[in-house]
């Protein structure tokens, strides 16, 4: 299991960031429905925040245990994944599927990454 944790954690980090800015602008140029647009840029801004507290300090250290950012990131795969079920229940398929495509995308990056600070 270990062979697949190829991405280092700041890389993880930092693709989680763009993850996050694309899941605020997607709606925008996905056309998606108010209620979806709104629960996108929550989620995206989350992702944001998460992807932000990931990055280690000038000492190498990080503010929060490593282990609370593996939660935290699994947590926003989860969210991301029930929204896209929710938005698509409700008749926004676009916007389902599009959610639903941004949550495979952190789902693959949360099991390559390797969660941990050593090279």
């Amino acid at each position: 299991m270990t062979a697949l944790r190829l991405i280092p954690f700041p890389v993880h980090a930092a693709l989680r960031l763009i993850t996050g800015l694309l899941t605020m602008v997607v709606p925008f140029l996905a056309g998606f429905e108010a209620p979806a647009t709104v629960m996108a840029i929550v989620l995206g801004a989350v992702t944001v925040g998460v992807a932000l507290v990931e990055q280690p300090d000038e000492r190498g250290l990080l503010p929060v245990p490593v282990s609370a950012l593996h939660a935290a990131d699994w947590a926003t795969v989860l969210a991301v994944t029930f929204t896209a079920a929710l938005v698509a229940g409700d008749g926004d398929r676009q916007a389902g599927l599009v959610l639903a495509a941004i949550g495979l995308l952190q789902l693959a990056g949360n099991l390559t990454t390797r969660y941990s600070l050593r090279a």
